[in-house]
Protein backbone atom coordinates (compact mmCIF):
# COMPACT_ATOMS: atom_id res chain seq x y z
CA UNK A 1 0.00 0.00 0.00
CA UNK A 2 1.37 3.37 -0.95
CA UNK A 3 1.89 6.19 1.50
CA UNK A 4 -0.74 8.30 -0.26
CA UNK A 5 -3.40 5.62 0.19
CA UNK A 6 -2.45 5.12 3.81
CA UNK A 7 -2.62 8.85 4.54
CA UNK A 8 -5.97 9.13 2.74
CA UNK A 9 -7.41 6.33 4.86
CA UNK A 10 -6.05 7.97 8.02
CA UNK A 11 -7.51 11.33 6.94
CA UNK A 12 -10.89 9.78 6.19
CA UNK A 13 -10.87 8.10 9.60
CA UNK A 14 -10.04 11.44 11.25
CA UNK A 15 -12.89 13.22 9.48
CA UNK A 16 -15.32 10.42 10.28
CA UNK A 17 -14.30 10.80 13.92
CA UNK A 18 -14.94 14.54 13.69
CA UNK A 19 -18.32 13.95 12.08
CA UNK A 20 -19.37 11.51 14.78
CA UNK A 21 -18.07 13.73 17.61
CA UNK A 22 -19.90 16.80 16.28
CA UNK A 23 -23.03 14.74 15.71
CA UNK A 24 -22.89 13.52 19.31
CA UNK A 25 -22.54 17.05 20.69
CA UNK A 26 -24.96 18.72 18.27
CA UNK A 27 -27.92 16.43 17.69
CA UNK A 28 -29.28 18.64 14.90
CA UNK A 29 -26.46 17.62 12.56
CA UNK A 30 -26.40 13.89 13.31
CA UNK A 31 -27.96 13.01 9.94
CA UNK A 32 -25.44 15.18 8.08
CA UNK A 33 -22.65 13.51 10.07
CA UNK A 34 -23.92 10.07 9.12
CA UNK A 35 -24.20 11.02 5.44
CA UNK A 36 -20.73 12.58 5.43
CA UNK A 37 -19.28 9.51 7.11
CA UNK A 38 -20.88 7.19 4.56
CA UNK A 39 -19.56 9.29 1.67
CA UNK A 40 -16.03 9.19 3.08
CA UNK A 41 -16.25 5.45 3.74
CA UNK A 42 -17.43 4.90 0.17
CA UNK A 43 -14.62 6.98 -1.31
CA UNK A 44 -11.97 5.44 0.94
CA UNK A 45 -13.09 1.93 0.00
CA UNK A 46 -12.62 2.79 -3.67
CA UNK A 47 -8.88 3.21 -3.04
CA UNK A 48 -8.51 -0.58 -3.05
CA UNK A 49 -9.49 -1.12 -6.69
CA UNK A 50 -7.01 -3.10 -8.77
CA UNK A 51 -6.92 -0.60 -11.63
CA UNK A 52 -4.20 1.93 -10.80
CA UNK A 53 -5.74 4.68 -12.95
CA UNK A 54 -9.08 4.45 -11.13
CA UNK A 55 -7.33 4.38 -7.76
CA UNK A 56 -5.47 7.59 -8.66
CA UNK A 57 -8.75 9.26 -9.62
CA UNK A 58 -10.37 8.32 -6.32
CA UNK A 59 -7.29 9.48 -4.41
CA UNK A 60 -7.70 12.94 -5.94
CA UNK A 61 -11.44 12.98 -5.20
CA UNK A 62 -10.78 12.01 -1.59
CA UNK A 63 -8.09 14.67 -1.19
CA UNK A 64 -10.44 17.39 -2.43
CA UNK A 65 -13.31 16.10 -0.29
CA UNK A 66 -11.06 16.22 2.75
CA UNK A 67 -9.96 19.77 1.99
CA UNK A 68 -13.49 20.97 1.33
CA UNK A 69 -14.79 19.26 4.45
CA UNK A 70 -12.16 21.03 6.53
CA UNK A 71 -13.05 24.37 4.94
CA UNK A 72 -16.78 23.87 5.49
CA UNK A 73 -16.17 22.82 9.08
CA UNK A 74 -14.07 25.95 9.67
CA UNK A 75 -16.74 28.20 8.14
CA UNK A 76 -19.51 26.61 10.20
CA UNK A 77 -17.44 26.88 13.37
CA UNK A 78 -16.55 30.52 12.64
CA UNK A 79 -20.19 31.32 11.89
CA UNK A 80 -21.32 29.89 15.21
CA UNK A 81 -23.35 27.04 13.74
CA UNK A 82 -21.17 24.41 15.39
Amino acid sequence: MSLIRLSMIAGAALYIGLFIAQGAFTILIIYAAIIGSLILIGLASRLFVSNEEQAKKYEMILIWCSLLTFAIYGLLFAGGVI
